[in-house]
């Protein structure tokens, strides 16, 4: 596939994420979890890279030869490969397409314990979080999605780079560590790496690309217990957060921004489904509300969040 087709490709699992099961999509893209500061997103910082390191390749194309550019290649290409995630949205995506709910962390019963370390964690390789999304693929009747995975992921090309582990010459990339001595055609490689760009590029777009449709889209969104959706979007970025209100008053909020995260009257349970915390169950009523006011007319209230926004 190329770039295009990765892209109508992803496009249609989020569709179908969102068709399946909508709020666990909305947590899906929001990424939802705790709190968090600024400067605290791997993810954004990974996003800033790519946009250094392809200034960095533009440069090494014009002025240095095929290896300097391969090596920078084989750069974004690890790092591309290893971005959790990137892992973690493809997981809840299929996660939402077979009904089930949106985890913090859809890899953590892959994770190990350091010995005598109760707080620390060994988190899974990229191999196995790619198992995991392939099984959950199978599961979801996405077997294309494996088909692209493999496409684009050699644990081999990874891990000796990683552990610098490989010698490229003007045809072959090379390994010697780990066994018997390994070698692909560098054609092999330009190939792997043209591929694997162009999955992240066009599953970034689409990500992107979703959260400035659903800001578009209706902010309110009535539940059948009288709670209230209302999602917070802006021009620029798109779709950042949610409020959910409840008949009672009070309300759950989950915003993520550049400046941090915001999550209030959430929780978690131990399998990493979300839940609210509602306040006082006794003054729950039959009411759909916003900020504690009855709303009686809804296209009144979407007009004033036109204006507002």
């Amino acid at each position: 596939m190329k770039e295009a087709e990765f892209k109508k490709y992803i496009d249609n699992l989020f569709s179908r994420a969102f068709k399946s099961s909508p709020f666990d999509a909305l947590c899906t893209i929001l990424r939802v979890k705790g709190l968090s500061d600024s400067n605290w997103d791997p993810f954004e910082e990974s996003l800033d890279a790519f946009d250094d390191f392809n200034w960095f390749l533009k440069r090494s194309i014009k002025e240095h030869g095929d290896r300097c550019t391969r090596r920078i290649a084989l750069l974004i290409y690890c790092q591309a490969i290893e971005m959790t995630a990137i892992h973690e949205m493809l997981a809840n995506l299929l996660r939402c397409i077979t009904g089930k709910p949106y985890v913090i962390s859809p890899f953590g019963h892959l994770q190990k314990r350091k010995k005598k370390q109760f707080l620390d964690w060994i988190p899974p390789s990229a191999l196995a979080k790619f198992r995991e999304i392939k099984k959950l693929a199978d599961e979801a009747g996405e077997e294309n999605l494996s088909k692209c995975i493999d496409s684009f992921f050699n644990e081999h090309v990874r891990n000796a780079f990683s552990h610098s582990d490989f010698i490229l010459t003007d045809t072959e990339f090379r390994s010697t560590e780990g066994g018997l001595a390994k070698s692909i055609k560098v054609s092999e490689l330009d190939q792997l790496i043209s591929i694997c760009f162009d999955f992240y590029k066009a599953f970034i777009a689409t990500y992107k690309q979703w959260r400035l449709i659903l800001a578009q889209s209706k902010q309110y969104h009535k539940w059948p217990n009288y709670e209230v959706l209302e999602l917070l979007s802006d021009k620029k970025e798109g779709i950042y957060g949610f409020h959910v209100h409840f008949s009672n008053g009070s309300k759950a909020t989950y915003t993520r921004k550049r400046s941090g995260t915001e999550a209030i009257n959430f929780g978690f349970n131990r399998d990493g489904t979300i839940y609210f915390m509602v306040g006082d169950l006794e003054k729950l009523e039959s009411v759909w509300k916003v900020n504690g006011e009855p709303v009686t007319d809804w296209e009144a209230l979407a007009a004033r969040k036109e204006v507002d926004t």
